[in-house]
């Protein structure tokens, strides 16, 4: 058995293009993605979407979003547990869940995982727990803060000992954001998560106000020279990356 990698669009936030690093003042759509690997050893899940709780468009948290003209979108079918019957993957036995960040449409659908270990840096899971810090950034325990069995990690984490998948520090966007390298049967691949929104934002290095600017440039920098030949760096919001010409391969229809 190899590695296999896919990827799933779990609904759409929305929002200004200048705070997605699309620049201008239009609002723009973008997809929210999260990542699912087959490995030998177990199922592990590279974030988990948005809570399956927006498909409801009175959801609380979607109400307060709009207060800031910002809101996510959901469908039935987009939920992490439907992704999961598309590739035959029963939710309960997913071994990990690695989050990239605390944000809602990253670990939003943990509640639909619950035998998961969550695989998260501990200065992040310290950053949701520190009432000052986790309201700058917008961390939400009702999200992650669920009684999963969770792993903290200092630094880079070989998750199955092996080299396959690789957890990457990469700080900035909030304080212990990690990134995930995943060496899989379709080859090389640096899945950014919200390290950078878009291949754009690789060249303006325009990244969010709230953000620690430079610590995100530095995280960019050393994820861009973790490249080799035929390297795919897949960002966290780019719509260029998903839809007709998807970066790739989705749970089957």
């Amino acid at each position: 058995m190899g590695i296999g990698l896919f990827g799933c669009v779990c609904g759409q936030f929305h929002g200004p293009a200048s705070g997605l690093g699309m620049g201008g003042p239009e609002q723009v759509s973008v997809p929210v993605p999260f990542y699912v690997i087959e490995h030998p050893d177990g199922v592990a899940l590279f974030d988990c979407g948005l809570p399956a709780a927006m498909v409801d468009p009175d959801d609380s948290y979607r109400v307060a979003l709009r207060t800031q003209r910002l809101d996510a979108s959901l469908t039935p079918e987009e939920t992490v547990t439907r992704h999961l019957e598309r590739l035959d993957i029963d939710p309960g036995r997913v071994r990990f869940a690695v989050i990239s960040h605390l944000h809602f449409d990253h670990a939003g659908g943990l509640k639909e995982l619950p035998n998961a270990t969550v695989v998260v840096q501990r200065r992040e899971w310290e950053a949701g727990f520190d009432r000052d810090v986790a309201n700058h950034y917008g961390l939400r325990k009702r999200y992650f803060d669920l009684g999963h069995k969770v792993e903290l990690v200092d630094g880079e984490h070989d998750l199955f000992g092996d080299g396959a998948v690789t957890c990457v520090p990469s700080p900035g966007h909030t304080p212990g954001h990690q990134s995930l390298r995943v060496r899989s049967d379709r080859g090389d691949h640096i899945l950014v998560s919200d390290a950078c929104y878009n291949a754009r934002v690789v060249e303006t290095r325009d990244f969010p106000t709230y953000s620690d600017g430079a610590a995100m440039n530095r995280s960019l920098d050393r994820l861009l020279a973790l490249r080799e030949a035929g390297t795919v760096m897949v960002f966290g919001h780019d719509p260029d990356q998903w839809g007709g010409a998807a970066v790739l391969p989705a749970a089957r229809t």
